[in-house]
Protein backbone atom coordinates (compact mmCIF):
# COMPACT_ATOMS: atom_id res chain seq x y z
CA UNK A 1 0.00 0.00 0.00
CA UNK A 2 1.56 3.14 -1.17
CA UNK A 3 2.54 5.78 1.77
CA UNK A 4 -0.35 8.61 1.28
CA UNK A 5 2.25 11.57 3.23
CA UNK A 6 5.27 11.33 1.52
CA UNK A 7 3.90 10.00 -2.31
CA UNK A 8 3.44 12.48 -4.95
CA UNK A 9 -0.21 14.21 -5.03
CA UNK A 10 -2.01 13.60 -8.22
CA UNK A 11 -2.89 16.67 -10.66
CA UNK A 12 -6.79 16.22 -8.96
CA UNK A 13 -4.75 16.70 -5.74
CA UNK A 14 -2.95 19.89 -6.67
CA UNK A 15 -5.71 21.63 -7.82
CA UNK A 16 -8.14 21.35 -5.13
CA UNK A 17 -5.39 21.97 -2.69
CA UNK A 18 -4.58 25.44 -4.68
CA UNK A 19 -8.21 26.01 -5.08
CA UNK A 20 -8.55 25.72 -0.92
CA UNK A 21 -5.30 27.91 -0.57
CA UNK A 22 -7.10 30.71 -3.12
CA UNK A 23 -10.22 30.81 -0.59
CA UNK A 24 -8.17 30.87 2.62
CA UNK A 25 -5.99 33.68 0.83
CA UNK A 26 -9.65 35.46 -0.31
CA UNK A 27 -11.44 35.02 3.33
CA UNK A 28 -7.48 36.41 4.97
CA UNK A 29 -7.92 39.44 2.44
CA UNK A 30 -11.32 39.89 4.19
CA UNK A 31 -10.37 39.66 7.53
CA UNK A 32 -9.45 42.30 10.43
CA UNK A 33 -5.84 43.62 8.86
CA UNK A 34 -4.90 47.11 6.90
CA UNK A 35 -4.79 45.12 3.30
CA UNK A 36 -7.92 46.23 2.12
CA UNK A 37 -8.19 49.49 3.95
CA UNK A 38 -5.14 50.69 2.14
CA UNK A 39 -5.76 49.96 -0.97
CA UNK A 40 -9.15 51.28 -0.48
CA UNK A 41 -7.98 54.49 0.82
CA UNK A 42 -5.34 54.56 -1.79
CA UNK A 43 -8.12 54.21 -5.08
CA UNK A 44 -10.54 56.45 -2.99
CA UNK A 45 -8.09 59.40 -3.00
CA UNK A 46 -6.45 59.08 -6.70
CA UNK A 47 -7.84 59.38 -10.06
CA UNK A 48 -6.62 55.57 -10.39
CA UNK A 49 -7.27 52.59 -13.62
CA UNK A 50 -8.78 49.42 -13.14
CA UNK A 51 -5.04 48.51 -14.67
CA UNK A 52 -3.54 49.86 -11.85
CA UNK A 53 -5.30 47.92 -9.30
CA UNK A 54 -4.25 45.11 -11.23
CA UNK A 55 -0.70 46.46 -10.99
CA UNK A 56 -1.23 46.79 -7.34
CA UNK A 57 -2.61 43.23 -6.81
CA UNK A 58 0.01 41.54 -8.52
CA UNK A 59 2.97 43.36 -6.97
CA UNK A 60 1.55 42.81 -3.40
CA UNK A 61 1.48 38.83 -4.78
CA UNK A 62 4.67 38.70 -5.64
CA UNK A 63 5.82 40.62 -2.35
CA UNK A 64 3.96 38.32 -0.31
CA UNK A 65 4.95 35.39 -1.89
CA UNK A 66 8.51 36.18 -2.08
CA UNK A 67 8.21 37.11 1.79
CA UNK A 68 6.53 33.92 2.81
CA UNK A 69 9.44 31.99 0.98
CA UNK A 70 12.09 33.91 2.70
CA UNK A 71 10.56 32.75 5.64
CA UNK A 72 10.66 29.11 4.89
CA UNK A 73 14.05 29.41 4.09
CA UNK A 74 14.84 30.92 7.18
CA UNK A 75 12.99 28.19 9.14
CA UNK A 76 14.55 25.57 7.09
CA UNK A 77 18.08 26.49 6.74
CA UNK A 78 18.59 28.75 10.37
CA UNK A 79 16.05 28.00 12.43
CA UNK A 80 18.97 27.40 15.51
CA UNK A 81 20.30 31.08 14.90
CA UNK A 82 16.98 32.74 13.77
CA UNK A 83 13.27 32.10 14.54
CA UNK A 84 10.60 33.15 11.45
CA UNK A 85 8.97 34.63 14.66
CA UNK A 86 11.71 37.20 15.24
CA UNK A 87 11.47 38.10 11.73
CA UNK A 88 7.96 39.43 11.48
CA UNK A 89 8.58 42.31 13.67
CA UNK A 90 11.78 43.49 11.21
CA UNK A 91 9.20 43.06 8.31
CA UNK A 92 6.75 44.27 9.85
CA UNK A 93 8.90 47.67 10.84
CA UNK A 94 10.20 47.87 7.09
CA UNK A 95 6.95 47.78 5.78
CA UNK A 96 5.02 49.92 8.00
CA UNK A 97 7.59 52.75 7.47
CA UNK A 98 7.62 52.37 3.87
CA UNK A 99 3.38 52.91 4.16
CA UNK A 100 4.14 55.75 6.29
CA UNK A 101 6.03 57.46 3.94
CA UNK A 102 4.09 56.94 0.98
CA UNK A 103 1.30 58.28 2.88
CA UNK A 104 3.35 61.26 4.32
CA UNK A 105 4.60 62.20 0.92
CA UNK A 106 1.23 61.79 -0.80
CA UNK A 107 -0.30 63.99 1.99
CA UNK A 108 2.34 66.77 1.20
CA UNK A 109 1.51 66.29 -2.63
CA UNK A 110 -2.54 66.85 -1.99
CA UNK A 111 -2.41 69.39 0.36
CA UNK A 112 -0.01 71.63 -1.53
CA UNK A 113 -2.39 70.85 -4.74
CA UNK A 114 -5.21 72.04 -2.66
CA UNK A 115 -3.91 75.21 -1.17
CA UNK A 116 -3.96 77.24 -4.60
CA UNK A 117 -7.23 78.20 -6.53
CA UNK A 118 -7.76 75.58 -9.17
CA UNK A 119 -10.23 74.08 -11.82
CA UNK A 120 -12.38 71.34 -11.67
CA UNK A 121 -10.24 69.12 -13.89
CA UNK A 122 -7.07 69.82 -10.63
CA UNK A 123 -9.59 67.83 -8.27
CA UNK A 124 -7.87 65.08 -9.54
CA UNK A 125 -5.18 63.47 -7.88
CA UNK A 126 -3.30 61.48 -10.44
CA UNK A 127 -1.88 58.16 -9.18
CA UNK A 128 1.87 58.18 -9.39
CA UNK A 129 3.71 54.93 -10.72
CA UNK A 130 6.35 55.58 -8.37
CA UNK A 131 3.69 55.09 -4.90
CA UNK A 132 1.30 52.19 -6.57
CA UNK A 133 4.19 50.25 -6.48
CA UNK A 134 6.39 51.10 -2.94
CA UNK A 135 2.83 50.46 -1.73
CA UNK A 136 2.26 47.03 -3.21
CA UNK A 137 5.87 46.09 -1.70
CA UNK A 138 5.01 47.93 1.34
CA UNK A 139 1.84 46.08 1.27
CA UNK A 140 2.81 42.55 0.60
CA UNK A 141 5.92 42.65 3.00
CA UNK A 142 4.20 41.14 5.63
CA UNK A 143 3.86 37.33 5.29
CA UNK A 144 0.70 35.75 6.87
CA UNK A 145 1.55 33.16 9.88
CA UNK A 146 -0.95 31.09 8.15
CA UNK A 147 0.40 30.49 4.52
CA UNK A 148 3.82 30.29 6.21
CA UNK A 149 2.46 27.16 8.25
CA UNK A 150 1.14 25.77 5.16
CA UNK A 151 4.26 25.84 3.16
CA UNK A 152 6.54 24.56 6.57
CA UNK A 153 3.34 21.79 6.61
CA UNK A 154 4.32 20.37 2.67
CA UNK A 155 7.88 20.86 3.45
CA UNK A 156 7.63 18.60 6.65
CA UNK A 157 5.71 16.04 4.06
CA UNK A 158 8.45 15.90 1.94
CA UNK A 159 6.56 18.13 -0.59
CA UNK A 160 8.28 21.29 -1.04
CA UNK A 161 6.64 21.98 -4.60
CA UNK A 162 3.07 21.33 -3.49
CA UNK A 163 3.75 24.02 -0.57
CA UNK A 164 4.93 26.17 -2.94
CA UNK A 165 2.21 25.80 -5.43
CA UNK A 166 -0.36 26.21 -2.32
CA UNK A 167 1.12 29.78 -1.32
CA UNK A 168 1.23 30.71 -4.52
CA UNK A 169 -2.77 30.18 -4.71
CA UNK A 170 -3.03 31.75 -1.39
CA UNK A 171 -1.23 34.84 -2.49
CA UNK A 172 -3.58 35.03 -5.62
CA UNK A 173 -6.85 34.23 -3.35
CA UNK A 174 -5.30 37.50 -1.53
CA UNK A 175 -4.62 39.57 -4.54
CA UNK A 176 -8.05 39.03 -6.25
CA UNK A 177 -9.88 40.57 -3.33
CA UNK A 178 -7.65 43.32 -3.05
CA UNK A 179 -7.60 43.71 -6.93
CA UNK A 180 -11.54 43.53 -6.89
CA UNK A 181 -11.61 46.59 -4.05
CA UNK A 182 -9.40 48.47 -5.41
CA UNK A 183 -11.84 48.49 -8.77
CA UNK A 184 -14.62 49.55 -6.85
CA UNK A 185 -13.14 52.20 -4.90
CA UNK A 186 -12.18 53.31 -8.29
CA UNK A 187 -15.81 53.26 -9.93
CA UNK A 188 -17.06 54.55 -6.45
CA UNK A 189 -14.71 57.82 -6.82
CA UNK A 190 -15.49 57.89 -10.92
CA UNK A 191 -19.60 57.91 -9.55
CA UNK A 192 -18.49 60.51 -7.51
CA UNK A 193 -17.01 63.10 -9.78
CA UNK A 194 -20.23 62.64 -12.31
CA UNK A 195 -22.24 64.22 -9.24
CA UNK A 196 -23.06 68.19 -9.15
CA UNK A 197 -20.53 69.90 -6.31
CA UNK A 198 -18.45 67.09 -5.62
CA UNK A 199 -14.78 68.80 -6.19
CA UNK A 200 -14.93 69.39 -2.60
CA UNK A 201 -15.65 66.53 -1.19
CA UNK A 202 -13.44 64.66 -3.40
CA UNK A 203 -10.70 67.22 -2.35
CA UNK A 204 -11.33 66.14 1.23
CA UNK A 205 -11.67 62.35 0.23
CA UNK A 206 -8.19 62.72 -1.22
CA UNK A 207 -6.50 64.23 1.81
CA UNK A 208 -7.91 62.08 4.15
CA UNK A 209 -6.80 58.53 1.77
CA UNK A 210 -3.45 60.43 2.34
CA UNK A 211 -3.82 60.27 6.32
CA UNK A 212 -5.59 56.73 6.47
CA UNK A 213 -2.56 55.46 4.42
CA UNK A 214 -0.08 57.28 6.70
CA UNK A 215 -1.68 56.65 10.26
CA UNK A 216 -1.63 52.75 8.75
CA UNK A 217 1.65 52.44 7.82
CA UNK A 218 3.09 54.65 10.93
CA UNK A 219 0.56 52.50 13.59
CA UNK A 220 2.56 48.89 12.25
CA UNK A 221 5.89 50.61 12.90
CA UNK A 222 5.09 51.53 16.38
CA UNK A 223 3.52 48.09 17.03
CA UNK A 224 6.24 45.95 15.78
CA UNK A 225 7.93 48.13 18.03
CA UNK A 226 6.66 47.61 21.11
CA UNK A 227 5.89 43.77 20.34
CA UNK A 228 9.81 43.55 19.83
CA UNK A 229 10.26 45.08 22.94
Amino acid sequence: MPNLITSEPTLSTVLIGIAIAFGFGAVHALSPGHGKTLVSAYFIGSQGTPQQAVLLGLTITFTHTLSIFLLGAIALFASQYVLPEQSYPVLSFVSGLTIGIVGLSLLRKRLHSHSHPHSHTHAHSPTSLSSLVKLGIAGGLIPCPSALVMLLSAVALHQISYGLFLVGGFSLGLASVLVILGVVAIYARQWLERLPQTDQVLQKLSILSAIVIMVIGFGITVVSVTTSL
